[in-house]
C-alpha cells in the first residue's frame, strides 16, 4: 500500500515539474515573437545624402550611392545643422517612403552632418583649388553672369556680394579661385569661391605677332574677324579691345597680339595689345577716281562753260543712282533684321534695326527698301547705304529693281530684261 502511494506521489510531481517547463517554453516563445514584431515595427535605415537645393521650408536631397534618387526634406528636420548647398548629411529614418516627387520619408529619427574629416581622401577633393579668368557678361541686381575666357558657353552666375565691394562691368575680367564643384543649375553656380581678384592688364611679353585683319562681323560686345588673306582664320575679339574705334564690317584693322591662342570657336587671343586702323571699309558712292594727269586745279574749274557744268550734273546723279525692291523680314536679333529678296530667299541682307526709323518691324512683313547700287561683300550681305524704307500695303510699292550684288532685275522683269538686252552682272563695289 505504502508503495502505491510512493509511485501516485512520484507521478504527480513529474506531471507537476512538466507543466512548469512548459509554461516557461510558451513565454519565452510569446516574448521572442513579441521582440521581432518590435524591431520590425521600428526597423531603421540609414544612408548618406546630398544637399541639392534649398528652397522655403523644403530641402532636396539625393542619395549619394544614386544621384537619380531625390528627396524633399522639411527644413525643420535638420536641427542645428548649418545647411548648405553640395554638404553632405546622414539620415536615419524608417523603411517607409511615400509615393511622391520627389519622395518623402514617412519618419525620420536623425540627421547627422557628415563630418569631411572622416574620409581624408574626400576632404582633399572637395578643397581642390581650381583658378581661371572669367569675363563679366550680364550684371542682374543680386547676381552677375560670367562665361569663362576661351569658353563662352561655360556661363556662371555669382552672388555680387563675392566681389567685395569691386567695381563690376561689362567685359571686365576676374580671376577666380574656386572649388573643382560645379552646381548642376543654368547658369552653372561655384560650390565655394575662395577668392575673386580683378584681371590686371597683362604685361606685354617679350614675343608678340602683329598681323592685319577684316572685320567680318560685330555684335555688342564681340566683333568676328578673320585674316586678311586667309577667310578661313577667324578670331573673336573683345570691342572693348578697339578702343574708342568704331570697328565696321570690311575695314582693316593691324593688330598686335599674344602667340597664344584659345581654342574656341572662332579663336580667340589670349591676349590683345595694340589695335591700329589700316584701312576703312569700301566707301558708299565712292565716285571714280579723277584722271591724275587730267588733275584740274580750281581755276580751271572756273572757267568751264556752263553747258559743260550742265553736262555733268547727271553723271553726278548716276553716281547717286538709287534703287528699290521689296523685301520680306526673315528675322529679328540684337544684330539687326535679316530680310531677304521678295523675288529670291536666298539673297539676304541684313539691315540696322535704326534704319526702319519708327516702322513696326514684324517677321513675315514686306518692306520697301531705297538703297544705293552697292552691296558689302558679308553674309548675309549688307546695303551700301540706305535711303529710306517703307512698309509694303497691299497693291502698292510693287516695283522691281536691280540686285546691287549681280545687277539682275527682280522675278518677271529680269528675265524680259535678260532676253531682250542681255544683261550682265554689276561687280560688287
Amino acid at each position: 500500500m505504502k508503495k502505491s502511494k510512493l509511485l501516485l506521489a512520484l507521478a504527480i510531481s513529474a506531471m507537476l515539474i512538466n507543466t512548469a517547463y512548459a509554461s516557461e517554453e510558451i513565454e519565452d516563445t510569446n516574448d521572442e515573437k513579441m521582440m521581432e514584431e518590435s524591431q520590425m515595427a521600428v526597423a531603421k535605415i540609414s544612408a548618406n545624402y546630398i544637399v541639392k537645393k534649398i528652397e522655403g521650408q523644403g530641402v532636396l536631397v539625393a542619395k549619394k550611392s544614386n544621384p537619380n534618387d531625390l528627396y524633399n526634406v522639411a527644413k525643420k528636420e535638420f536641427k542645428g545643422i548649418d545647411l548648405k548647398v553640395g554638404m553632405e548629411v546622414r539620415i536615419v529614418s524608417d523603411d517607409v517612403v511615400l509615393n511622391t516627387y520627389p519622395a518623402q520619408f514617412a519618419k525620420i529619427y536623425e540627421i547627422k552632418a557628415v563630418q569631411k574629416e572622416n574620409n581624408k581622401e574626400e576632404k582633399k577633393e572637395a578643397q581642390k583649388k581650381v583658378v581661371r579668368d572669367f569675363v563679366v557678361k550680364e550684371i542682374y541686381e543680386e547676381g552677375v553672369d560670367l562665361y569663362e575666357v576661351g569658353n563662352e558657353s561655360n556661363l556662371y552666375n555669382v552672388p555680387k556680394s563675392e566681389f567685395k565691394g569691386m567695381k563690376i562691368e561689362k567685359g571686365k575680367v576676374f580671376t577666380i579661385t574656386s572649388d573643382n564643384i560645379s552646381l548642376k543649375s543654368y547658369p552653372a553656380q561655384f560650390g565655394k569661391i575662395f577668392s575673386i581678384v580683378e584681371k590686371k592688364e597683362m604685361k606685354k611679353p617679350t614675343k608678340t605677332m602683329v598681323k592685319s585683319y577684316v572685320v567680318e562681323k560685330v555684335t555688342k560686345d564681340i566683333v568676328t574677324v578673320h585674316e586678311k588673306d586667309m577667310k578661313e582664320s577667324k578670331y573673336n575679339i573683345a570691342k572693348k579691345n578697339f578702343g574708342k574705334a568704331n570697328p565696321q564690317v570690311g575695314e582693316t584693322y593691324k593688330i598686335e597680339t599674344s602667340e597664344e591662342i584659345l581654342t574656341s570657336d572662332p579663336a580667340q587671343f589670349a591676349a590683345v595689345y595694340k589695335v591700329d586702323l589700316e584701312k576703312g571699309a569700301p566707301k558708299e558712292n565712292q565716285k571714280p577716281a579723277e584722271n591724275k594727269k587730267g588733275k584740274q586745279n580750281p581755276a580751271e574749274k572756273e572757267k568751264k562753260p556752263e553747258k559743260e557744268k550742265s553736262k555733268e550734273k547727271p553723271a553726278e546723279k548716276e553716281a547717286e543712282k538709287t534703287i528699290s525692291d521689296i523685301f520680306v523680314v526673315e528675322k529679328i536679333d540684337e544684330e539687326g533684321v535679316t530680310v531677304y529678296r521678295k523675288s529670291n530667299k536666298e539673297d539676304k541682307y541684313l539691315v540696322p534695326k535704326k534704319d526702319f526709323g519708327k516702322l513696326e518691324i514684324k517677321e513675315g512683313k514686306e518692306y520697301k527698301i531705297f538703297s544705293n547700287d552697292v552691296a558689302l561683300t558679308s553674309y548675309p550681305a549688307q546695303f551700301g547705304k540706305i535711303y529710306k524704307i517703307e512698309e509694303v500695303m497691299a497693291g502698292k510699292n510693287k516695283e522691281s529693281a536691280p540686285n546691287p550684288k549681280t545687277g539682275l532685275i527682280s522675278a518677271g522683269l529680269a528675265l524680259v530684261g535678260l532676253i531682250g538686252a542681255g544683261l550682265g552682272y554689276k561687280k560688287i563695289k
